[in-house]
């Protein structure tokens, strides 16, 4: 297995511990739609109240209505694509963006590209977008015309075989819609690395349970990087000014060896996409501790949620919320099995659900 596999297989195979907090929120289930999912990606609020998001599993870009329980499929899903096939048609299709007025910005994971729509669920032609930093799509957009994309190339590779790359952080990439300028507006820092062992084959690979930095863009270009190692979220106007957030305390908690079992399930699951035999011996580097967050979202609105990571799999999830004009703020407790996939307007939240067979529920929340 390549290092990239690795990187994919554990972006969906990190879970921790949550910190203490002094306040804390709950939410209140205003609506849920009555429609069995597969995978909710992020949702979108449209003015009119409806949802836009993408089933993943079902691979399905759909359109929500909570006050009728009505769910559309948009567009045309297809078996195979092109990246000049027509803008209605997609494949796999994996995260929505707003983007100016009312149009819409749909991520095709297979096609590596990305289709406007209005939102009236109309597709409106192709984004041209330079490709920068390899083939992968841009996910994060602002309404200002700006993509970004975390250069991952830089770490994956891209020098001589057998070379190893360890930079000491990974820059944040800003390309200019239209025109394709490119300059850097952030920078991670980079993963821990141990070794790794497929079979016989050791390599080096991101510390599983390690504090990894987040970033996000705001609707008016302002930018966010949450920083795991002082635990605290900075922010970048859109004049390009940094202002450093206010760190807090966390509580560190071990890893156990119950969390290890658990990630290396989730990679010999997740592996079978990529061929993995299931009896292949695998050891995975652990960091000790876990970190003070394993997510990060923002609201239109201009504040970062920090997903804390589960004190044990089944506990309830809390976000740690950080404001960019107020700073902290009370955390919030989700229900039970419910995790965060977008905000609406007037403090609505929407959470994926997991029902009883396995499968997903999208629903609206309100903080109380």
């Amino acid at each position: 297995m390549k290092l990239c596999t690795i990187y994919a297989v554990l972006s969906v195979a990190t879970v921790a511990c949550r910190p203490a907090e002094s306040q804390s929120q709950r939410l209140s289930q205003d609506r849920r739609l009555p429609a069995s999912l597969g995978m909710i990606s992020n949702v979108i609020e449209l003015k009119d109240g409806r949802v836009l998001f993408a089933d993943t599993k079902s691979k399905l870009f759909l359109r929500a209505d909570f006050r009728t329980g009505r769910l559309d499929t948009l567009g045309t899903p297809v078996d195979s694509i092109r990246p000049d096939s027509p803008s209605e048609q997609y494949r796999f299709p994996g995260w929505v963006a707003r983007l100016a007025g009312d149009t819409i910005a749909l991520v095709d994971f297979s096609a590596i590209r990305t289709t406007l729509w209005n939102e009236a669920g109309r597709a409106l032609g192709l984004l041209p977008i330079k490709q920068v930093a390899g083939r992968t799509p841009i996910m994060a957009y602002d309404t200002v015309g700006g993509g970004y994309k975390i250069d991952y190339q830089s770490v994956l590779g891209g020098g001589e075989p057998g070379s190893p790359v360890r930079p000491d952080s990974i820059p944040v990439l800003r390309i200019a819609l239209p025109g394709g300028q490119v300059d850097t507006v952030a920078r991670l820092v980079s993963p821990e690395y141990g070794d790794a062992v497929f079979g016989e084959e050791v390599q080096q690979a991101a510390k599983v349970f390690a504090p990894n930095d987040f970033f996000g863009v705001l609707p008016d270009g302002t930018a966010w990087v949450a920083r795991a190692h002082e635990n605290r979220v900075d922010w970048r106007s859109p004049a390009g000014k940094w202002t450093l957030g206010e760190p807090r305390s966390f509580t560190k908690v071990a890893v156990t060896q119950a969390d290890k079992d658990r990630v290396l399930a989730q990679v010999r699951e997740q592996g079978k996409q990529f061929g993995m035999p299931q009896d292949l011996r695998i050891v995975y580097p652990f960091a000790e501790t876990k970190p003070p967050f394993d997510l990060a979202i923002s609201s239109p609105s201009g504040e970062v949620w920090l997903q804390r990571p589960r004190q044990s799999e089944g506990s309830s999830l809390v976000y740690g919320r950080v404001d960019r004009r107020s700073g902290w703020r009370p955390e919030v407790a989700f229900p039970k099995d419910a995790s965060l996939v977008g905000f609406g307007a007037n403090g609505v939240v929407y959470g994926s659900v997991k029902n009883g067979d396995g499968s997903r529920s999208l629903a609206r929340f309100k903080l109380r």
